[in-house]
């Protein structure tokens, strides 16, 4: 295996899945930023790598994994660092890891990302703050018409491209529309209900048989199946509808296990990745617009505390 490069986004909820992960397994990996909110998925250069033009994207050497839970089963399998996220599907721990991982899979999340942020009355708390900033940064109702406009420009500048952008404008279409259809968006947000109801009989299951009071999905060990939950729970925060599926009075269990995530390193690393996005953003985009102005700033930053360390003795 040479050295794994992982392309991301530090708000995506698939990328989360990765680099918690990368994370578990303890891989050295490098990060590669894709600045979705730029468009930098529908650059050329990255749609030859990924024509789907999304985020994540794990490179091994010329080796290219795309898909989120694809990434899961290809660092598991090759990364023989920490302990393993999907155990034998032929064991009874392992059918039901990939049957929890299949349920948390069913949820529509980025219907029920965007439909909240359109909707934002549906939010149960109000969004987080991070959630606000973004609604605001962009005028969802016509973020169609931009996407549309930018990568219809991409596929006369590509030919070779033009289909694989095609399919972009028309999968962008339908998900415009559905996230705009609030009958919809409530129909999924009571789906997600039914899903953690099951998850909190679960919880309540291994508890009763195993004895463990702090027991993951199945048992001592956390899995993929935990690692697909645990970003679908934060998203759920970040969207502000935590009061609604796992209050101490709602699903006990569940929000038990939610603050016990955070005493896990892995969610650790990947949210304090996720708090420093927009500094991550602003120091990517000055390298991408200028190396050498960031090789001055970094250069300046240096001199700056070698002079007061100096100045201090």
């Amino acid at each position: 295996m040479t050295q794994l490069a992982l392309y991301y986004f530090p708000g995506s909820y698939y990328s989360q899945r990765a680099l918690l992960t990368l994370y578990e397994k303890d891989a050295r990996f490098q990060h590669k930023l894709v600045v979705i909110h730029a468009g930098e998925q529908n650059d050329p250069a990255y749609m030859r790598m990924n024509p789907a033009g999304q985020v994540p994207v794990l490179k091994d050497g010329k080796k290219i994994v795309t898909d989120s839970d694809a990434i899961i089963r290809y660092v598991d399998e090759n990364v023989h660092t920490g302990s393993t996220l999907i155990p034998d599907e032929s064991s009874s721990v392992g059918k039901e890891v990939a049957r929890l991982w299949k349920l948390v899979n069913s949820v529509k999340i980025e219907i029920m990302t965007f439909g909240i942020l359109t909707f934002q009355d549906l939010s149960a708390t109000g969004l987080t703050a991070m959630a606000q900033k973004m609604a605001n940064s962009i005028d969802i109702r016509k973020r169609f018409d931009g996407i549309k406009k930018t990568l219809t420009a991409l596929a006369e500048k590509c030919p070779d491209l033009k289909d694989a952008y095609n399919v972009k404008i028309d999968r962008a279409l339908k998900f415009t529309q559905n996230f705009h259809n609030r009958e919809l968006v409530n129909q999924v947000l009571d789906e997600v209900e039914k899903i953690l109801d099951e998850i909190e009989m679960v919880l309540r299951k291994v508890k009763e048989e195993q004895g463990i009071s702090d027991a993951w999905l199945t048992g001592p060990r956390y899995t993929a199946a935990d690692i697909a939950l645990t970003t679908l729970l934060d998203r759920i925060v970040f969207l502000g509808l935590e009061a609604r599926y796992f209050s101490p009075q709602t699903r006990p269990l569940l929000y038990s296990y939610y603050q016990r995530l955070g005493t896990r390193k892995s969610v650790q690393q990947v949210r304090a990745l996720v708090s420093s996005a927009p500094r991550l953003i602003i120091l990517h985009q000055i390298k991408k617009a200028s190396p050498y102005v960031l090789g001055v700033m970094v250069a300046g930053v240096a001199a700056a505390v070698v002079y007061s360390r100096l100045k201090g003795k």
